[in-house]
């Protein structure tokens, strides 16, 4: 494919590759495999996917449905469900001729009856379904209506939407802002809570951070998203602080929320001993508790 020569670049010996990076922001063009993840895949495999009690249905071809399952190191405390399992309405090409959104309904019911426990999904749009103009709210609402205790929340980040990963998370941090946060009222335990955002559990970092603030006393109303769960996320509005780790993922819901609710935001980086004792006592500086941290 010429379009992709110019992601490359042939080192020649004695050559400092520095000189010659190959080209990373452009746009991935859709059905071309590429080595870095796209759009949808920002907002799948990076945040979403790493809840521990949600359906991850991927509307497309099984292909994209491959690229996040098994793929991340972020365990939870409930036998690692999202890393078992992948959804998919496994679209073909009869579907892309004709519409897809029937067999995205199939799909959804079907999940939902095969995983009778869970009643919480996240719908994702991909290049296929997005290109074809597949409108997947109004299918949302009817299986919503017609299952009654469940709640979706539905990621239209195609592939192709913009030029990396960073797209997907701009798209999701938004959307579930606009359409999810403060639907859902968390229960208050301690006079200290807060959001714990960017922090994806990779290797069971969140685990450590937990134990650190139940020692401290702190409550965490949320997980943004390591071993964290739907409806907590829905609570996001109750927090006193958001405490951001990767800001690149997920700086923009810390933002959103100080804006609207009025939380503030510190961000602190717990990968290492010595960022990690800044972090705590930045938090325990917040809350009046620098004794405890």
């Amino acid at each position: 494919i010429p379009e992709r020569e110019k992601h490359i670049y042939i080192k020649e010996k004695g050559e400092d590759t520095t000189q010659f990076l190959p080209s990373a922001h452009v746009e991935t063009i859709p059905g071309s495999l590429s080595e870095r993840g796209c759009s949808y895949c920002g907002a799948k495999l990076v945040i979403g996917g790493v809840l521990k009690d949600t359906i991850q249905l991927i509307h497309g071809p099984v292909g994209c449905a491959y690229d996040t399952w098994h793929t991340k190191r972020y365990p939870s405390d409930n036998g690692n469900f999202q890393l078992k399992y992948v959804w998919s309405s496994d679209m073909k090409e009869q579907h892309v001729v004709f519409g897809g959104e029937k067999l995205l309904k199939k799909a959804m019911l079907e999940a939902f009856a095969e995983f009778p426990d869970i009643k919480r999904m996240m719908v994702y749009t991909t290049c296929s379904t997005a290109l074809i103009g597949d409108d997947i709210k109004p299918v949302v609402k009817e299986v919503e209506k017609e299952l009654g205790d469940v709640d979706i929340f539905t990621v239209e980040c195609p592939g192709f939407a913009g030029v990396s990963q960073s797209k997907g998370h701009h798209v999701f941090n938004m959307g579930w802002m606009t359409d999810k946060v403060g639907t859902y009222e968390p229960e208050i335990t301690s006079p200290y809570t807060i959001n714990v955002i960017g922090d994806y559990n990779i290797q069971g970092d969140t685990f450590v951070m937990e134990k650190y603030m139940e020692k401290m006393g702190i409550q965490i109303i949320a997980h943004f998203t390591g071993n964290g769960t739907y409806d907590s996320l829905r609570g996001m509005h109750r927090a006193q602080l958001n405490v951001t780790n990767c800001a690149r993922s997920a700086g923009y819901i810390a933002n959103e929320l100080k804006k609207k609710y009025g939380i503030p935001r510190i961000d602190v980086d717990t990968w290492g001993f010595d960022y990690a004792k800044e972090g705590l006592r930045k938090i325990g500086a917040f809350f009046g508790i620098e004794d405890r941290a």
